[in-house]
């Protein structure tokens, strides 16, 4: 269904009521489907559901998000404000229907989408349009909403979703070896495969990459070698910057990783030249992507030489990284590794390889800001929690404390519950627990006995609480391992920095607790 097009869209080419997305492509605002980049396109059917004029409102907020944001970012925005009409029953911005909004998304893992819908309508206001009048700007600004909590399928050490352990990994890069010797995987799968392994980036950094991103640097002196493989890798999430490989980072690889790479493209080239019937130039190799869709390249024209200069350096030939993402996780099921903890075969997501590099890097002792510029972090507020992740840490903190392990075994004497939900049906009206520090909540009591003592801190050492599976139990230990290192630092003794050891263990307890409830 298209749109009215009686809509006028401010700040773009009116006469073709088109304009041109943060990754350069040209969007028509009457198209039902907006294609912003490679990976990113927006059903826009349900425009039609606001009313019309803050259909206008809602379609020039659109448009700001899609020249001014990452493609991503937009596309969040574009799909939560989309469902509006659809959960309120509403077709214009109504303090009731941004209650309904808040209503559906009301469970605390779901808040996150009710952020970003917050920050659309926080836009909108902003950009001076009347849909969103100051009530109801003044009320979506006074919620507390947490986001996604960076870095918890790290911090659990999640055995789905968080890094590889150290048997998992080996296993993959050992069978990816031995099974391209045997001829049981592709020199195209060993060599996605060992690229993520190895640089721990983003699918769409690694979509990115072309075949002249791959070279020999003498720029390094790395081993007392004079010549470095590297892989210059396309930036990602670069703020203030806009279109297709921007901007880069040069990124050491062994030489085995090279030499299977370098054999992925000659093998490239061959297929390639056996499509259209003629040789690949040098030029225009150094262009093709890395991990390509043959067919894709094969259906370009390769008779016009000018087009195919073009075209070539562009994004329309890389793989989207739902493709590449895929082709991924069937090369590694081929592998056969199987989870420790689980049984089962292991679960494959690109961002495991990028958990797996930072928290290794972590083991060995590596810092946030290293880690940060290994992970190609813009800061170091994501790459804490690498630090916070592993196992060791705890041996770190108690290097100290000798027995204390032991001497704290069952220090967490309560019981997990899935929510606050549950919690309250086994303890009628049970009172939340929150870390006013961290600014999150972390269980329910289960007693109405008036207490004394400091929550949340006291709550981990108690047999009344009730610790909720999914809450951030992470941060509190974060908090208390910061401010014992802090009483050392300040040249406290032993004694006064230790006053908190035994909730550290309990807190961890908690942790590793509701990591078996979530996958119990």
């Amino acid at each position: 269904m298209k749109m009215n097009k009686s809509i006028q869209i401010d700040s773009f080419d009116e006469l073709q009521n088109t304009f041109t997305s943060f990754k350069g492509y040209k969007v028509d605002i009457y198209d039902d489907i907006w294609v912003l980049d490679i990976n990113q396109q927006v059903n826009m059917s349900n425009l039609s559901k606001f009313s019309e004029e803050v259909r206008s409102d809602v379609l020039n907020t659109f448009v700001h998000f899609a020249k001014y944001s990452s493609s991503t970012h937009a596309t969040e925005m574009i799909r939560y404000a989309l469902k509006y009409p659809d959960l309120t029953g509403e077709s214009e911005i109504t303090l009731k229907g941004i209650l309904e909004y808040k209503n559906y998304y009301n469970d605390k893992k779901y808040e996150y989408k009710l952020a970003k819908f917050r920050v659309f309508l926080k836009k909108l206001y902003d950009l001076g349009y009347s849909s969103v009048d100051g009530e109801i700007y003044d009320l979506i600004d006074s919620w507390r909403l947490s986001g996604n909590d960076k870095g918890v399928a790290v911090l659990s050490l999640d055995p789905d979703e968080g890094p590889f352990s150290s048997f998992e990994f080996q296993a993959i890069i050992t069978r990816t070896n031995e099974y391209l010797a045997e001829n049981k995987i592709s020199y195209y799968e060993a060599a996605l495969i060992r690229v993520f392994c190895a640089t721990g980036r983003r699918p769409i950094q690694i979509s990115g990459l072309k075949v002249k991103d791959l070279y020999v640097s003498d720029k390094y002196n790395f081993n007392d070698k004079n010549a470095v493989h590297i892989l210059n890798i396309p930036r990602a999430k670069v703020r203030g910057a806009s279109g297709f490989r921007f901007a880069f980072n040069e990124v050491g690889i062994r030489e085995s990783i090279a030499k299977i790479l370098f054999e992925h493209i000659q093998i490239l080239k061959q297929k390639l030249a056996k499509q259209i019937k003629r040789e690949v130039s040098e030029q225009e190799l150094s262009e093709l992507p890395i991990f390509y869709d043959i067919k894709v390249l094969a259906n370009l024209d390769w008779s016009n030489e000018k087009e195919i200069s073009q075209i070539l350096p562009t994004e329309i030939i890389h793989l989207p990284t739902i493709k590449l993402t895929q082709i991924l996780r069937d090369a590694v099921q081929k592998l056969g590794v199987r989870s420790r903890e689980t049984g089962k075969p292991i679960h494959i997501t690109a961002y495991r390889f990028r958990y797996t590099l930072g928290t290794n890097a972590a083991r060995q002792k590596a810092g946030v800001n290293v880690i940060a510029k290994l992970l190609d972090h813009h800061d170091t507020q994501n790459a804490h929690c690498y630090v916070q992740s592993v196992p060791e840490i705890a041996q770190q903190i108690s290097s100290i404390m000798d027995e204390s392990l032991r001497k704290y075994a069952d220090a967490f004497q309560g019981k997990v519950v899935k929510d606050e939900i549950e919690a309250q049906s086994q303890v009628k009206e049970a009172n939340r627990i929150s870390c006013v520090e961290q600014d999150c909540d972390v269980g329910s009591c289960g007693t109405h006995q008036y207490c004394n003592d400091h929550a949340p801190i006291a709550c981990y050492l108690c047999s009344k609480f009730m610790p909720w599976a999914n809450a951030p139990h992470h941060l509190v230990l974060e908090q208390l391992i910061k401010e014992r290192d802090d009483l050392i630092t300040m040249g406290c003794s032993l004694e006064v920095a230790a006053v908190n050891d035994r909730t550290i263990i309990a807190v961890q307890q908690v942790i590793d607790a509701c990591k078996e409830f979530n996958h119990g």
